[in-house]
């Protein structure tokens, strides 16, 4: 028993030094981060990069060895990446009351440093993050919500930067996540185009202009119409800029083209399948 005993004490002071050496390593890291924000040359600028933040959580992901649960690395790490974008500067966060689930969401990913400010209704939520009341903006997927707050996006300097959650699958019930920012390519991810119709298209006809166009889409997230015509929220396999003339093939003389965005695709876990509630109901609002 004395012999167990003394070997359980040898493995607590290992496990202590292993905490000093963590707590000396995010110490480092605070450190590290200071410098990036002399580099910024002070406060204000971009401060989210989800890009950035997807490649960090691939690369560690793909690092792990023993019994460490993938889970677990992403939500440490997404704490530790959070909590030191707060030492940069404000980092407000709202997003929808409905979904109920939404800001439960919000919350988990961006970590309890900041309480996410619920807010109702979709043009007052898009109106504080024109007047930066809040940095970041959390919205339920257009396949997952009874109101096209979509079509907003791409106004105003909105784009969409990510999709929640990061450790799902794209299309597993979640959320978009809306700033006032260029999106952040993190080099495997998905591209957002709204299109205005002024009148309604059918899927096949729309499928061809892009063909057409010359832009690979992936498919149609979510659609909307009314006596002004149809509007669309499409998604692409690759990158287009704003200068782009495929964009104007597109519109042709019928159409209006906005880029959205865009988000990293999900690592696509097995234990996250259920972190968000399924949908009430599935498909394309029309």
């Amino acid at each position: 028993m004395e012999g167990s005993e003394d070997k359980l004490t040898a493995i607590r002071r290992q496990l202590d030094a292993i905490d000093d050496k963590l707590l000396d390593l995010l110490a480092e890291r605070a450190r590290k981060m200071a410098e990036v924000q002399a580099a910024k040359g002070g406060s204000g600028g971009v401060l989210c990069r989800p890009g950035r933040e997807m490649q960090i959580l691939r690369r560690l992901t793909k690092r792990i060895a023993g019994p460490l649960p993938a889970d677990l690395v992403v939500r440490i790490w997404r704490d530790v990446v959070t909590s030191f974008t707060r030492l940069q500067g404000p980092f407000a966060i709202g997003a929808l009351n409905e979904p109920a689930w939404l800001a439960d969401l919000a919350q988990r990913h961006f970590g309890l440093g900041d309480p996410v400010r619920g807010v109702d209704g979709a043009s007052r939520l898009f109106s504080m993050l024109a007047d930066g009341a809040v940095r970041i903006a959390v919205f339920p997927s257009p396949e997952d919500s009874d109101t096209p707050w979509w079509t907003r996006i791409g106004r105003d300097g909105t784009q969409v930067i990510a999709r929640l959650p990061v450790d799902g699958t794209e299309t597993q019930p979640g959320g978009l996540v809306v700033g006032k920012q260029a999106f952040d390519p993190s080099g495997d991810d998905r591209y957002l185009l709204v299109v205005e119709f002024d009148e309604a298209v059918s899927r096949p006809r729309i499928a061809k202009r892009f063909a057409d166009a010359g832009i690979a889409l992936e498919r149609i997230l979510a659609e909307t119409s009314d006596k002004s015509g149809q509007c669309v929220l499409a998604v692409c396999a690759a990158a287009i800029a704003a200068n782009d003339p495929r964009l104007a093939a597109l519109a042709g003389k019928d159409a209006r083209v906005r880029l959205a965005g865009g988000y990293a695709l999900p690592l696509a876990l097995a234990s996250a399948a259920g972190n968000t509630p399924r949908a009430r109901n599935k498909g394309i609002r029309r």
